[in-house]
């Protein structure tokens, strides 16, 4: 994310004179304020922001409705929806749709356990992500909202696992020493880093029934390459490429025109099927990535309309922001 930001940011700076600095909180929703609060202090033309958690950084809109400076939200939201409003100095979200990540998940997750058993049945465990982030709760809502029509799918543990590999390691041990083989039929991750922690805990502890179980989020080579050597099952594409459309549409609006209120980046699914194309495919764009040093794979290698679950059109017909009414009693982060 920070790596495409500032390629992009050091293009904007060479071919047009931008001026382009950033902050890295760490994590830490304190000091991204006081970071954001410094920033605007310089009294910069825009500012962008991928919020660390949606209710502390919320406040951040405020902010720049008063000090009259734009801001665009990158990747992670806040409670604050962009408007039409032309008094709203928040002037544009671009993200990735987090409630689809979570339904592709679910949609997986019934995948899964109906070839294993044939019918879908069984017990899920749940490595969320960060507890307070617009990621991290949409994704466990999305999960629950397909799971919510299948009685015989019983998600029977969640840990927090932060966004993390080691996090994602350690709360697979935790679960594995909770749950004897038989008890676990498959792995929800929050990401693929976490998703990865979790099958060294699952090696480490000669789980072989779980090898392949996993479901996740993010499309990161690494995982890519557990799914297509049958480690892992399934991830939904999160790649943050946000640097062209951060740059354009920021500078389009200082240049007074129009831009839209939101705007989603495409997602692809990869998962093992048994599809030839979609195994070809996978391979292809591991390739692609390995050859070019990439840890995420670029829009442009296309496959789209290949890579992709049918159950979701069906499932989710309009976003979550145009229809609201998906989160009805979907609480995220459920202790089990």
């Amino acid at each position: 994310f920070v790596r495409d930001v500032e390629n992009f940011a050091n293009r904007y700076m060479e071919e047009f004179g931008i001026k382009f600095m950033w902050t890295n909180a760490g994590h830490n929703s304190a000091k991204q304020l006081a970071d954001i609060e410094s920033l605007l202090a310089l009294k910069p033309d825009l500012l962008l922001m991928s919020a660390n958690e949606r209710e502390p950084l919320n406040v951040v809109k405020e902010m720049c409705d008063e000090q009259g400076v734009p801001l665009i939200i990158l990747d992670r939201g806040i409670v604050y929806q962009p408007t039409d409003d032309p008094n709203d100095m928040y002037i544009q979200s671009q993200s990735l749709d987090f409630v689809l990540n979570g339904i592709a998940m679910g949609v997986a997750v019934v995948r899964f356990l109906t070839e294993k058993y044939g019918e879908p049945k069984g017990n899920v465990v749940e490595l969320a992500g960060i507890l307070g982030s617009e990621p991290g709760i949409q994704r466990s809502q999305g999960v629950k909202f397909v799971l919510k029509n299948y009685p015989n799918i019983h998600m029977i543990a969640t840990r927090p696992a932060e966004f993390d590999r080691k996090m994602g390691y350690e709360a697979m041990r935790d679960l594995l020493e909770t749950y004897p083989k038989g008890q676990i039929d498959c792995i929800v991750c929050g990401c693929d880093e976490t998703g990865l922690g979790a099958l060294q805990a699952i090696k480490e502890a000669k789980r072989d029934e779980l090898i392949g179980a996993l479901i996740s989020t993010d499309a990161i080579v690494e995982y890519l390459e557990a799914i297509d050597k049958g480690e892992a099952y399934m991830t939904i594409e999160c790649a943050p490429y946000f640097g062209l459309t951060a740059f354009e549409y920021g500078i389009r609006y200082l240049n007074g025109e129009d831009i839209p209120p939101r705007i989603m980046l495409p997602q692809r699914v990869y998962i093992r099927d048994g599809d030839p194309k979609k195994a070809e495919l996978l391979k292809e764009h591991i390739k692609y990535c390995r050859d070019n040093n990439l840890n995420f794979v670029p829009v442009a290698l296309g496959g789209q309309d290949v890579l992709w679950l049918p159950e979701l059109d069906e499932l989710y017909p309009k976003p979550w922001y145009e229809d609201p009414s998906i989160f009805e009693g979907l609480e995220p982060f459920t202790t089990y």
